[in-house]
């Protein structure tokens, strides 16, 4: 339980921390505060590794494409592939990493 206790007031401070600082930013950009601005805030602070963007659009998309595309699954890594400019192989491995969780 102690663990838990430290991670829940770690992850309070970080969201307390992470708010002050996008709201700093928005005020001295005279930006309006956002989702979609605090998204972006949080990945140009490096919050959130390449990877795992990359991994949840994939994933994501595979998913939309998918229940369009009649379960042609070879046809939309392809899609993706060329959409997003990676290897189909690339694409797969996103996809087997996933299924393994």
């Amino acid at each position: 339980m102690g663990n838990e206790l430290n991670r829940k007031q770690i992850l309070d401070l970080f969201e307390d921390q992470l708010f002050i600082s996008y709201e700093d930013y928005c005020n001295k950009h005279e930006l309006p505060p956002d989702y979609k601005g605090l998204i972006t805030y949080i990945i140009d602070q490096e919050l959130i590794h390449p990877s795992v963007i990359q991994k949840y659009t994939v994933l994501k998309e595979f998913n939309a494409r998918c229940l369009g595309d009649r379960g042609q699954k070879t046809q939309t890594v392809e899609a993706l592939a060329d959409r997003f400019n990676l290897s189909s192989r690339t694409i797969w491995s996103i996809l087997k990493s996933h299924v393994k969780k």
